[in-house]
């Protein structure tokens, strides 16, 4: 795992408020600011991605469809991470933390979290008693 550090940047191109994240790559990563740029989307925002002093490319430029393609992406497959940026967002004094979609994108990742943990194990049930094994 990787750190990254997400910037939300303000209308005069200052950073504003800092957000520490781990990823496998730097694809990972960019798929958490794109899926946080639609769940911003009723707002206007615009972020950075950096990996120390690095600058990593591709954040902006995505169409709305795509930003929404990768929230639902990151719903299916990385709910934890998703939810505690949302949250973090949620909580961070900006002009973000106010977003409606903001807001119920956390109910959306909240309520898969709770769906998927009441799903039935597909593993067999363990009977208790294990076959005799004789060399």
């Amino acid at each position: 795992m990787a750190w990254y550090r997400m910037y939300l940047v303000d209308k005069f191109g200052k950073f504003r408020w800092p957000h520490d994240l781990n990823a496998d790559s730097d694809s990972d990563a960019l798929a958490l600011v794109h899926a946080m740029q639609h769940a911003c989307s009723d707002m206007a925002v615009t972020m950075e991605l950096w990996q120390g002093a690095r600058r990593i490319p591709g954040v902006s430029g995505k169409t709305p469809s795509v930003l929404r393609e990768t929230w639902e992406e990151m719903l299916a497959n990385r709910r934890e991470a998703l939810l505690r940026t949302e949250e973090a967002f949620s909580n961070s004094g900006t002009a973000v933390a106010r977003s409606r979609r903001l807001r119920e994108r956390i109910e959306d990742t909240k309520r898969a979290i709770e769906n998927r943990d009441r799903l039935p194990s597909t593993e067999p049930a363990f009977s208790g008693s294990l076959p005799e094994i004789r060399p």
